[in-house]
């Protein structure tokens, strides 16, 4: 079930460019990604930013998959299916 719903999750996240697909997903602000991370839950941070954003800053721990690379990088990266998956970008251009 958990490996589906990562997938399902994954999936849905190639097609984020709808605003109505993004109000399926809840927006967490910092305060509630400290307490995700600092928390006893295991949490994957995901920085779908390009390379260059992600070499000059991110989130210690994140690993780095952009959009067009979910498909490819996504099962070798994501690893721990029991973690609750967490995606960042830049925002909405």
């Amino acid at each position: 079930m958990k490996k589906t719903r990562t997938f399902l999750f994954l999936f849905s996240f190639l097609f984020l460019s709808s605003t109505s697909v993004m109000a399926q997903f809840p927006v967490i602000d910092a305060e509630q990604l400290r307490s995700y991370v600092t928390g006893n839950k295991k949490v994957t941070l995901v920085d779908s930013r390009t390379s260059e954003e992600y070499q000059q800053a991110h989130i210690p721990g994140a690993i780095n998959i952009m959009p067009d690379e979910m498909k490819t990088k996504a099962a070798r990266l994501l690893k721990d299916k029991a973690a609750l998956v967490i995606f960042y970008c830049r925002g909405m251009d």
